[in-house]
């Protein structure tokens, strides 16, 4: 009768006729015995393995070669084609940030001497206090970008470096 409950009952009275039949196997074994599969019971059901990174440990690649054909050269196909492909996207975004980078340095420069032309254009033809207020403002712009664009540079390699 234990038996067909445990085929055909739900899981909370299997587990309650499994542990009862454990507890009458322990008290029928010497007290040692009972600590040493106690013990045994207790390390089992508390170890656990985990590894990090894209490749599994040895034992694991074995146990995937077991399971599916050639599954460990699948694996590492897999993690290679991934650092290949993190890798292309790497330098993809580094040489688009040069580009930015060079297109703002030679706009910069082209806005910026446009404005002294035009301060000095005005100084020129008698508009002192004009050219004077243009070409200050266009050399404080110029300067808070470059100040701006620096410390922002900083700030990312200083987060990259973390």
């Amino acid at each position: 009768m234990k038996d067909d409950a445990l085929e055909k009952g739900d899981s909370d009275s299997r587990n309650d006729i499994l542990k009862g039949q454990v507890e009458k196997a322990l008290n029928e074994m010497s007290p040692e015995s009972r600590v040493v599969i106690k013990e045994l019971i207790h390390e089992s059901h508390h170890s656990a393995s985990s590894f990090s990174g894209p490749i599994p440990p040895p034992e694991l690649l074995k146990g995937y070669n077991e399971v599916v054909k050639d599954g460990a050269e699948r694996i590492l196909q897999m993690a290679e084609k991934q650092s290949n492909h993190r890798i292309q996207l790497e330098n993809h975004a580094v040489r688009e940030e040069l580009k930015q980078s060079r297109l703002g340095q030679i706009f910069g420069f082209t806005l910026g001497l446009i404005g002294m032309l035009l301060a000095s254009a005005l100084a020129f033809y008698g508009h002192e206090t004009i050219a004077g207020i243009f070409g200050t403002t266009t050399i404080i712009g110029l300067v808070t970008v470059f100040v701006i664009g620096k410390k922002s540079q900083q700030n990312e390699l200083s987060e990259k470096n973390k």
